[in-house]
């Protein structure tokens, strides 16, 4: 297990307050706001395994880095576990990305999308939820070419590069072995939290 800290990030500003309200904020706060947070990075992998690797670009198991051509650059910095994802991914190891709602778990899928593409291979995104299907489609659209739908009530270019599925078409698929399955390279399931009652597991 590997830990690293960073910085935490400060208090934004909410729409309509002012300056004179943020500077009343109390000392604890302001220690809050300066404090660190972890990034854990726990590897499993099994006895007397070895990555084929080059460690000059891809760092090692327990300290992974990427120090090649990205194959999708960001308007801002990533954050340590999402470095590390990263360069988990382009060590082509499974990642799960763990952390609370609007760290960033998005970008991290979003570059395993940007290298299945700069590879020419295919990609999975699923969810659990038709409508959160629907939504992930609508905004992959808008940063990705070829991007397919398949949902039960609506499929969408299926033969596209990214498919963006629920579940359970998923689940369907790999009963009946489909032939869609043996391109893809990634699949990426997001609000996996939600699948614990699920019978995909």
């Amino acid at each position: 297990m590997v830990e690293s800290e960073s910085p935490s990030h400060g208090k934004r500003k909410e729409p309509g307050e002012s300056e004179t309200t943020r500077s009343q904020d109390s000392d604890s706060a302001k220690r809050s706001r300066n404090s660190t947070r972890t990034c854990v990075h726990e590897v499993a992998v099994p006895t007397g395994y070895v990555s084929a690797k080059d460690e000059a670009v891809h760092g090692s198991l327990a300290n992974p880095v990427f120090n090649g051509e990205m194959a999708k650059t960001y308007s801002f910095t990533l954050d340590p576990f999402q470095k590390i994802s990263v360069a988990c991914l382009e060590r082509n190891e499974s990642v799960l990305v763990s952390a609370h709602t609007s760290a960033g778990k998005t970008a991290v899928a979003e570059y395993a999308i940007a290298m299945a593409f700069r590879d020419r291979q295919r990609v999975i995104y699923t969810s659990p939820l038709k409508a959160l299907s629907n939504q992930k489609y609508r905004e992959l659209s808008q940063e990705f070419q070829d991007v397919g739908l398949m949902t039960g009530d609506v499929t969408l270019s299926p033969n596209a590069s990214c498919l963006v599925m629920t579940t359970e078409i998923l689940r369907g698929m790999l009963y009946r072995g489909s032939e869609v399955l043996k391109e893809v390279a990634w699949v990426i399931f997001d609000e996996i939290h939600y699948m614990k009652a699920s019978p995909f597991f």
